[in-house]
């Protein structure tokens, strides 16, 4: 049927979560509130907790003796130093 709702998994999770901020956070009911709470810290667990392992990003072997540094370089100073510096 065009039209109908499916009551399945991801119904129940988007509407427990609507109901946790707009009763909870935004209500201030305590029980929501909590609900609310607990949703974050799944959420946020789940992705400080994921199984398996990253992919590789850049693999290159070493020789002894040498080494391999990084670093970061703020967006404002790398364009300093690009900037200008093309020879003709």
């Amino acid at each position: 049927m065009a039209g109908t709702r499916s009551f399945g998994p991801a119904y129940l999770k988007r509407s427990f979560r609507f109901n946790a901020t707009r009763k909870g956070l935004l209500g201030g009911n305590r029980f929501w509130l909590a609900m609310f709470g607990l949703i974050q810290v799944a959420k946020w667990s789940g992705k400080v907790t994921k199984r398996g392992e990253a992919p590789i990003r850049f693999s290159e072997s070493l020789a002894p003796g040498e080494s391999f540094v990084v670093r970061h370089v703020d967006a404002k100073t790398a364009k300093a130093e690009t900037t200008g510096t093309r020879k003709a």
